[in-house]
């Protein structure tokens, strides 16, 4: 077993060899969601088994943590529970995506290595919401605008063939 998960691996040879790997990843280390994320977001547990079923080389495992995001209406912190159940299946293009298993997720690695980080940070950018927001704000969101500055201007075009008007014929 790998305490770390910033490895680059053959999966085919993990595969043969049946290694397991568990660990923790800082998500600071993942650099596609550390911008989503706070502070004190928590290391990212991670336990990630290959195997092969006939020819597909199979990664089976678990990703868990507890993740800070920024709630897109008050600004406040959202706890946000992550506990991804991994079925992924190793391939080589798009193309042999059609006939994979049912239960199984395409994961593409076209020059035959895999990189550990890039697999947690693939799951977590998709468990993410769009746009993270509370069910219900701690703080009480004005539904208008109050301001006495705030004016809408109003774009009125003036038809060009309204001149004409006064030339039509009776």
């Amino acid at each position: 077993m790998n305490n770390t998960l910033q490895i680059e691996i053959d999966p085919l040879l993990c595969a043969e060899q049946g290694r397991i790997f568990e660990g923790q990843i800082n998500t600071k280390e993942m650099p596609r969601v550390a911008d989503e994320l706070g502070e004190s977001s928590s290391d990212i547990k991670v336990i990630l088994e290959f195997s092969r079923r006939n020819k597909i080389i199979v990664v089976m495992g678990r990703i868990s943590g507890n993740l800070m995001l920024q709630c897109a209406a008050c600004l406040e912190a959202i706890d946000f529970p992550v506990d991804i159940n991994l079925n992924l299946a190793i391939v080589k293009d798009d193309s042999l995506t059609a006939i994979l298993p049912e239960g199984l997720d395409p994961k593409v690695v076209e020059d035959g290595r895999l990189m550990l980080s890039d697999v947690v940070e693939d799951e977590l950018v998709l468990a993410l919401p769009d746009i993270a927001r509370h069910d219900k704000c701690p703080i009480e969101l004005r539904k208008v605008s109050a301001s006495t500055d705030f004016v809408e201007e109003v774009n009125v075009k003036v038809n060009p063939f309204k001149v004409l008007e006064g030339f039509k014929k009776d």
